[in-house]
């Protein structure tokens, strides 16, 4: 619970003295004994009266640093040692007017101020408490947009992905050209929204993001993970690429799990100079086919600015994707001159 805030020193004294069992009680005590050393400091001045006045701070700072109820320890004890041990005849009950006077003004005062100071804490906490139930509620809504922008974001690259297929599939040129030229735009929106979302430039290590991917595909379709193993060490990748990448790997898992359940399958990232290689080596069973979508992985391969090669064999079948470090430029749009319709 927060409070209002006491001096840097103060506040790391008390956060260090939370542990101690009753540690606000013992703190009114220590101010207490505080204002009893400056009272006996000033004793020859106050010699004549019961010197109330120097026991107001204690009563004030208990009552703003550590609460009510220490607050009102602090009244008792600095009652008691002023009424009982500092008047003119100790430990004696002092009848007269003038006592009764300073000792009911001094508890009326403290009461009121320890009642005034708890309401402004009452207060102090309350509004932490919205501040801190606004702030989640921010944060949440915060975290839920930037997971709502990281899926369209992605969905964006797919489709981008997807006209590009499109585009080398169709035999008319304009048409193609069109799709072409619509692929490169949804691209350019896909990098645009990552940058709102201050993604463009965040990096993720690949083998982390590819083993929870693994794990998330064996439940839907995909090879079984413990078919599955990494190597190739820690490779960070931007989140574009790790995106393309994960396209790919989904692909060949669930083609694995397709035709060949019994399979196994390496994958590996490694970075040399300014390429990095993927590499999905599947082994362990006769006739191992390549990824059954190819067109899928070609156009995620040119997204990707690479080269694909797929090497197949009595034994295995190896899929290597090279590519640049750095992202690629869209593709230059090459509008129509002319309207399709």
């Amino acid at each position: 619970m927060l409070a209002p805030a006491p001096p840097r020193p103060v506040a790391g004294l008390i956060e260090r003295a939370r542990g101690v069992p009753g540690a606000p009680y013992w703190g009114a005590v220590l101010l207490v004994m505080a204002s009893l050393v400056v009272r006996l400091w000033l004793d020859p001045i106050l010699s004549q009266g019961y010197g109330f006045t120097c026991f107001y701070p204690a009563v004030i700072l208990t009552a703003y640093w550590l609460g009510g109820r220490p607050a009102l320890l602090a009244t008792a004890l600095s009652t008691v040692i002023v009424y009982c041990f500092m008047g003119p005849a100790p430990l004696t009950l002092q009848l007269d007017g003038r006592a009764a006077v300073g000792l009911s003004f001094f508890l009326f005062s403290s009461l009121l101020l320890n009642h005034i100071l708890s309401s402004i804490r009452g207060r102090f906490n309350d509004l932490a408490r919205s501040h801190a139930r606004v702030e989640a509620l921010a944060t949440g809504q915060a975290e839920l947009f930037r997971e709502h922008a990281q899926r369209t974001t992605d969905h964006l690259q797919l489709i981008a992905a997807i006209l590009q297929v499109s585009a080398r599939g169709e035999t008319d040129p304009a048409v193609s050209r069109v799709l072409s030229n619509a692929a490169s735009r949804t691209l350019v929106i896909s990098r645009t929204h990552r940058a709102f979302v201050d993604d463009e430039a965040k990096t993720i290590h690949f083998e982390a993001f590819a083993r929870r991917l693994a794990d998330a595909a064996a439940g839907r379709g995909g090879l079984p993970s413990d078919r599955v193993l990494f190597g190739g060490g820690e490779v960070a990748v931007p989140i574009e690429q790790a995106t393309s990448l994960g396209l790919i790997l989904l692909e060949y898992l669930s083609t694995l799990r397709a035709s060949k359940p019994d399979a196994m399958l390496l994958v590996t990232l490694n970075e040399t100079g300014g390429e990095r290689v993927m590499m999905l080596a599947a082994g362990g069973a006769i006739d191992i086919p390549g990824p059954r979508d190819a067109t899928l992985v070609e156009a995620m391969t040119e997204q990707l600015g690479g080269r694909l090669r797929v090497d197949r064999g009595s034994a295995g079948c190896d899929v290597r994707i090279a590519f640049p470090t750095t992202l690629q430029p869209p593709p230059v749009w090459d509008p129509l001159t002319f309207s399709l319709h």
